[in-house]
């Protein structure tokens, strides 16, 4: 069940374009109604074996996440 939730999380985090992606890669089509909905039936008809695959789909998506606050290379002027 982890999984699945975990799934459901990361599909609410990407952008509509980005999961519209990710259905029609999966399902050849893409989807009407409500995203909250979609998500959830997109979860559900995964398999077991699916899910790991879907992750990582999602997370290539997603990009690496930064490892904290950028620097401010800006100096000002005394």
């Amino acid at each position: 069940m982890l999984k699945r939730d975990k799934l459901a999380a990361m599909l609410r985090t990407i952008t509509d374009e980005e999961f519209e992606a990710v259905w029609k890669e999966t399902y050849g089509y893409v989807p009407n109604g409500e995203r909250s909905d979609l998500v959830k039936d997109f979860v559900a008809e995964q398999y077991d074996t699916e899910l790991d695959g879907r992750i990582k789909c999602i997370e290539a998506l997603l990009g690496p996440v930064p490892s904290g606050p950028k620097p401010n290379k800006w100096l000002a002027p005394r």
